[in-house]
């Protein structure tokens, strides 16, 4: 998978973005990917290569190497258009290493008056992928140090390669390493397009690779390096690929940055070790390797000296390292990490890759990726670097990234996350932060690999610029009337400059009589500004050609430059918000954005809202904590911070009415509860009244009278009162009403001898119940729940309960009078669960009679008093014998024992 990135907002003074509107690439050698069956080569995969194309604007142009020619067409921006690259016109070959291989370039152009577009190379075969940004013509330098790497035990071979392009004809160019020529009397490249592959067995990290001084000391070229094959591993360890019995292997590919844009300054974030299904993968970590310019340069991680180097020698880890790490020295360096071969990784998908980090100092606030599928890469991913205090800013197409940032050890306020883009379901991720930060893209697949510096800013040799006259800060668009600074940033001292606004307009000559030298990076500069201010009246595109006169160029043929500025002027944007229609204190009030942007996109929102609270969202919302006139004001900008003049409406916040109300008892069901409002406004008239009941019922009243409501069952209900007032402001209040639903069963009839009694067995729930019996002739009491009721006739009672909060209920329950109890004369205790007790009816109404039981020899096999447990027919627990038994009933009421006998049958 592939991911592409573009710059859009450069956040350095002398610098440049690698946006452009001219590239150079080169396809170099590389050892192909066998495929193989039982440890044997059975096809050979020869790479390809496509340019990928991508920017914020539509844009056209041309690819072009060795008289082939394509047409691209970017036909919207953020999007990305592939040009496949002719491999029989671009490719080098290993038999071509060493000499001049005449417009071998790839050649990138865009149209004229189209906008600058972003580029990148890729090289991908069957188990084979690298790539790399390829750097606009304006950032290339004529001053470099190569990083590759050792070839290790790669299957097939390999060899580290320097592959040079020019840019400009007539180009001399030495490659020295450890101060030696590695081409005796330089490289010599007569045309633009042209090209000069170097292999060589051994590492070429540190190669010094710069332009003749004296021949060509105002020319760029472009520089690629790495391996035509490389297998990384840890010390000591072999790691075997069971199919090539080699550990597995790619080639290394990067465009390699010109001195002047290393930094000093640098966050190593190791590629991620959790695959995007969260297994542990890839946990032995990643070689760094740091190269040094100058000599005496102290390299530190996280604040401790691990070398100090001289200039083109290099550092590299013991071993690889999986910890975040920030990397430092008081001297310009460059920075690069390495994956490893797939068996060595510390499991999951791997494959060996370069990536040349960017220096901190140089970072971008804006980015877009697309994510490809070519080739085997299944795990795609983004590592970004930021400063804390801007993480939260961070975001992923306008939304919260789905990941998390964490401190980076060893540094002061940065932040880093292992962003993985397979969570998301687009192909296509718009970075963005209101900071710089670094980015660098990659993926895994199984032996496959590729990374890449995501964007940045870079350095540049020769610039011109446009800068704001308050802050100095370079600004990439102009606001119309207003003035700005134009400066050019050269290597070299001028004689004059020649000044032109507009096409065809007049040229304005500035002498020069003296230059003073500016040190960055090590690298000696000239900034020159135009004499005054310039400003457009009218917005569009403009272009600003800058002619540089050299009194001496060493030994370059020209004695004049050119250098072109192109920008864009915006009218200034137009603030205008609306609000919500109704206005009222300690009530949310939307404020909604109007402002009219005039081509260039706001940036910046400034809000005061009169009260002393303010607010940088676009469309924020307000709660004024009280009534009263407040101005309301709104200040935007752009990107290029236009003058722009402040909106401001007065609104009129009104006072909100204070809801109240009370509920009556009581608050029965099917009793009506009388609701009263107590609500009150201190300015204007409450209009309206909004009841809700909480049993799904509402009422919308025109009056604050009081009013009965009745609920149809019981319960709590969260009651709620709406009241408005004639400026429309609102207040709620709720209050829960407790609804009692009280229950009352008198149960069934009861029958009792003449001259006994019964109790009461009722059943009641309510809060607080109270009882109320009537007649009260036959009770022992007439205000309890169960009274004991010894009638002498036939007699209908009737209950009233009431409760806590008012609610009756009532019930009737028949006490019918018989004479003697109905004794049963047999019963069957066979355990049939038929017949097997003695039942006698309504001895209960005697609840002190004794029964007494006899057999026919006259012994009492069972006595009780009271008989609420019938007799089984057994004694002691045994089971009697079938036969006649006599019994003796005393009703222990001064009236006549009763008699008989009862027969046991089975």
């Amino acid at each position: 998978m592939l991911a592409l990135f573009f710059f859009l907002s450069p956040v350095r003074a002398q610098s440049i973005s690698n946006e452009g509107t001219e590239f150079y690439a080169i396809f170099p050698t590389h050892v192909n990917a066998p495929d193989y069956a039982q440890n044997v080569i059975v096809r050979n995969n020869f790479a390809e290569y496509s340019i990928f194309i991508t920017g914020s604007q539509p844009s056209t142009g041309i690819v072009s190497v060795n008289g082939t020619n394509i047409r691209f067409n970017l036909a919207q921006g953020n999007t990305v258009v592939e040009v496949k690259v002719p491999r029989s016109a671009a490719y080098i070959n290993e038999s071509e290493r060493n000499q001049v291989l005449s417009n071998r370039a790839i050649r990138v152009i865009v149209d004229p008056g189209k906008p600058k577009v972003v580029t990148y190379g890729h090289i991908f075969a069957g188990r084979r992928s690298a790539a790399s940004l390829v750097l606009p013509k304006d950032a290339l330098g004529q001053d470099y140090y190569t990083m590759n790497q050792e070839v290790g035990a790669a299957g097939g071979g390999g060899a580290n390669y320097i592959a040079i392009a020019a840019v400009d004809p007539d180009t001399r160019i030495f490659i020295q390493k450890d101060g030696k020529d590695l081409v005796s009397g330089g490289v010599l490249l007569r045309n633009t397009g042209d090209v000069y592959q170097y292999l060589s067995p051994d590492d070429l990290t540190g190669t010094h690779v710069f332009v003749d001084p004296q021949t060509s000391a105002c020319k760029k070229f472009a520089l690629f390096s790495g391996t035509t094959n490389a297998s990384i591993t840890p010390p000591g360890m072999s790691c075997i690929n069971p199919n090539s019995l080699s550990p597995s292997s790619d080639p290394l590919y990067q465009q390699n940055y010109p001195v002047e844009s290393w930094g000093k300054n640098y966050g190593f974030v190791p590629f991620s070790s959790r695959s995007p299904s969260g297994a542990s993968v890839r946990t032995r970590g990643n070689y760094i390797r740091i190269l040094a310019k100058e000599d005496n340069t102290p390299i530190q991680f996280n604040g401790l000296t691990v070398a100090t180097l001289n200039a083109g020698q290099f550092y590299q880890t013991n071993s690889p390292i999986n910890s975040p790490t920030y990397i430092s020295s008081t001297k310009a360096i460059a920075a690069a990490q390495y994956a490893l071969s797939q068996a060595c990784a510390g499991g999951g998908v791997s494959d060996p890759d370069m990536v040349i980090l960017n220096p901190i100092e140089y970072n971008i606030k804006n980015i877009t990726v697309y994510s490809s599928n070519k080739e085997a890469i299944s795990e795609n991913y983004v590592n970004v670097l930021i400063k804390t205090s801007a993480a939260s800013s961070f975001r992923v197409n306008g939304a919260v990234p789905r990941g998390n940032f964490t401190a980076l050890p060893g540094s002061a306020g940065l932040s880093y996350m292992q962003l993985n883009l397979n969570q998301y379901s687009t192909q296509i991720f718009n970075l963005s932060a209101s900071d710089g930060f670094n980015a660098i893209a990659y993926g895994f697949g199984d032996v496959e690999s590729y990374a890449y510096s995501a964007g940045t800013n870079l350095a540049s040799n020769q610039t011109a610029i446009a800068e704001s006259t308050d802050t100095k800060e370079k600004i990439e668009n102009a606001c119309s009337k207003e003035p700005f600074n134009v400066k050019v940033t050269l290597t070299s001292p001028v004689s004059s400059l020649s000044w032109q606004f507009e096409p065809n307009g007049p040229v304005e000559l500035q002498n020069i009589t003296t230059s003073l030298p500016v040190v960055r990076n090590g690298t000696t500069y000239y900034d020159y500004y135009f004499s005054r201010t310039i400003s457009y009246p009218v917005p569009g595109k403009k272009s600003i050609k800058v002619v540089a006169k050299y009194p001496s160029i060493g030994g370059c043929a020209l004695n004049e430059q050119q250098i072109d500025l192109n920008l864009e002027v915006f009218d200034p944007p137009i603030a205008k918000f609306k609000t919500s229609t109704t206005f009222c204190a300690m009530s949310e009030i939307q404020f909604t954005d109007e402002s009219i942007d005039n081509g260039n996109s706001i940036t910046k929102w400034s809000w005061d809202f009169g009260d002393g609270k303010v607010s940088a969202k676009q469309n924020p919302t307000h709660v004024f904590a009280g009534p009263g006139v407040y101005p309301v004001k709104l200040k935007v900008e752009n990107s290029t911070s236009c003058d722009v003049a402040e909106y401001e409406q007065v609104i009129t916040v009104n006072t909100i009415p204070e809801a109240s109300f009370t509920a009556s008892k009581p608050g029965c069901n099917n009793t009506s509860i009388t609701f009263t409002d107590k609500s009150i406004i201190t300015s204007g008239n409450i209009v309206k009244w909004t009841w809700d009941f909480g049993d799904g019922n509402k009422q919308e009243r025109v009056s604050n009278l009081p009013f009965d409501y009745k609920y149809a069952a019981g319960g709590n209900f969260e009651v709620s009162l709406t009241v408005t007032s004639n400026t429309g402001c609102e207040n709620t209040i709720t209050q829960t009403t407790n609804v009692t639903t009280p229950t009352l069963e008198a149960g069934d009839d009861l029958v009792m001898i003449r001259g006994g009694s019964v109790n009461f067995n009722i059943q009641a729930s309510g809060t607080n119940l109270r009882y109320k019996w009537s007649p009260a002739i036959g009770l022992d009491r007439n205000d309890v729940k169960n009274p004991v009721a010894s009638p002498t006739e036939n007699t209908r009672y009737t209950v009233i309960v009431t409760s806590d909060e008012g609610c009756v209920l009532s019930d009737e329950i028949n006490v019918l009078i018989v004479d003697k109890p109905i004794i049963r004369n047999t019963f069957t205790p066979n355990g049939d669960g038929v017949n097997d007790v003695w039942e006698i009816d309504y001895l209960d109404s005697y609840p002190e009679a004794s029964v007494d039981i006899f057999n026919r020899f006259g012994v009492k096999v069972y006595t009780s008093i009271g008989y609420k447990s019938p007799w089984n027919g057994t004694l002691n627990g045994d089971m009697l014998p079938v036969g006649t038994y006599y019994y003796v009933i005393d009703p222990k009421l001064g009236i006549p024992v009763y008699t008989g006998w009862v027969t046991i049958l089975r």
